[in-house]
């Protein structure tokens, strides 16, 4: 191609012969020219401009394919790359109209192709789907996951024993009331002893204030006598109430020896029984602990500086990475008074549904504390979010080998702690990279030799 034919100079004035310019734009017969073509597109609004292909959308041969005869019959045709040669990507790159996602230095259309698809597959690239999800400003933060421990009791023998007999497992159902242990206890026994002395006394000591009072009324019987025998009858009945309180705050049934059951105190699932046959209990020795698991605790590391931002009745995000990723919703329930001295963090809690039992205690934790509005948005993988020069890019997935990088402008994050939302040439079920991300950043990296394993393609190709 002639050098006025390439730069699209042809059929437009000509030469001139004298200054040998074209004439279109000799700058001494017309020092103030108008360029029918070249520059045009710093004029270009943003909402014509082809971000695809990157020239304006009214030029644009490939989004337009009727438009390429009135090109090439202008003489304003690339054979090289089948776009206006004015407005050629690749031979007269533009600048895009600011505002146009894309504007920065990546080049709108270029694309990443692997050698093969051996060097693929050993690239390890991994891919996630462009999804819509709740979005909001968030506070992020660190957590575990405990039991809930306003459901969680604690099995121990107050009246000490040995343990007999185990009617409870680890991982057993147990509805409040249902037998755990039976116990051998001589302090059981003694508390049985006295309390059936207490009951006969008692029985004994209303018979004789019956027998006074009748007396009373016979006049044979002074008053005082009286008093005196029902003050014996309320001293006995409270010694028995107090045999029998004790022997409930133990467990003990009722029954002539010295053994009692251990019965849990809630419904809930036995979740660790240290207690074995053979074992002497006391109140110091925990037993078993029961635990309804139906909600879970998640306690969060609140960074000092974000914790003014943080109350409760917020809902929060947590993922569980050995849960399978999946988010759990709650609500914040409690923030702390305090910053922790050593860690610089405020500790605060939400309470988890856990139906289906995916939730364990001393599970680590990622969490977004949602602290403003929320709304429906496209949201990515935050690991798919590669920063190039200035601009913040994902890689899509438009084939096998084949992978195409967009600029996005990344915004707040997702109703999942692992996805920020994503605004920009993205559209919801497209793949995007995220293991390997980093690895085709650095095939477009100008300061980087790349990996070697891609080739990158020049915009301009369908």
């Amino acid at each position: 191609m002639q050098p006025s034919a390439r730069n699209g100079l042809q059929g437009q004035g000509g030469l001139g012969e004298e200054h040998g310019f074209p004439e279109s734009f000799c700058p001494q017969c017309n020092p103030n020219p108008k360029f029918p073509n070249v520059g045009e597109a710093a004029a270009t609004p943003a909402a014509d401009w082809c971000a695809g292909h990157g020239l304006p959308e009214s030029k644009c041969t490939k989004c337009n394919p009727g438009l390429t005869a009135k090109f090439k019959e202008a003489k304003d045709w690339c054979e090289e790359h089948g776009f206006p040669e004015s407005v050629c990507p690749i031979c007269n790159p533009q600048t895009p109209p600011a505002g146009t996602p894309g504007s920065g230095t990546l080049a709108a259309g270029t694309k990443i192709r692997f050698r093969s698809a051996a060097i693929e597959k050993a690239a390890g690239i991994e891919v996630a789907r462009v999804e819509k999800a709740t979005v909001g400003s968030g506070v992020a933060c660190t957590a575990h996951i405990d039991f809930n421990r306003n459901r969680l009791a604690d099995v121990r023998a107050l009246v000490p024993g040995v343990v007999k007999e185990l009617r409870a497992d680890v991982g057993d159902t147990m509805k409040k009331g249902a037998p755990l242990f039976v116990l051998a206890s001589t302090r059981v026994g003694e508390l049985r002893a006295k309390a059936r002395g207490l009951e006969q006394r008692v029985r004994t000591a209303r018979a004789n204030s019956k027998r006074k009072k009748q007396l009373f009324a016979e006049g044979v019987m002074s008053k005082r006598a009286v008093e005196l025998a029902e003050q014996e009858l309320a001293v006995a009945e409270s010694e028995r109430a107090s045999a029998r309180s004790a022997l409930r705050l133990a467990g003990a049934r009722s029954g002539g020896s010295g053994t009692y059951t251990l019965a849990a105190p809630i419904a809930g699932t036995v979740v660790r029984r240290p207690g074995v046959v053979g074992a002497y209990a006391t109140a110091e020795t925990s037993l078993a602990t029961v635990a309804d698991v139906s909600t879970m605790w998640a306690l969060f590391d609140v960074p000092e500086s974000k914790a003014a931002q943080v109350r409760v009745g917020q809902s929060v995000s947590v993922i569980v990475e050995s849960a399978g990723k999946t988010s759990f919703r709650g609500e914040v329930t409690w923030v702390a008074a305090e910053v922790d001295p050593k860690t610089r963090m405020v500790p605060a809690r939400a309470e988890l549904p856990n139906p289906k039992g995916a939730l364990r205690a001393n599970q680590f934790a990622r969490a977004v504390i949602h602290t403003g509005e929320e709304a429906e948005a496209v949201v990515v993988p935050r690991a798919a979010v590669q920063r190039l020069a200035k601009e913040s890019v994902v890689f899509v997935r438009l084939g096998e080998g084949l992978y195409e990088p967009r600029v996005v402008e990344v915004g707040l994050s997702g109703a999942v702690p692992d996805a920020v939302q994503a605004s920009g040439d993205l559209r919801v079920g497209e793949d995007v990279v995220t293991t390997g991300a980093f690895l085709l950043k650095t095939e477009l990296s100008p300061d980087s030799i790349g990996a070697g394993c891609c080739e990158v393609e020049p915009p301009g190709g369908e």
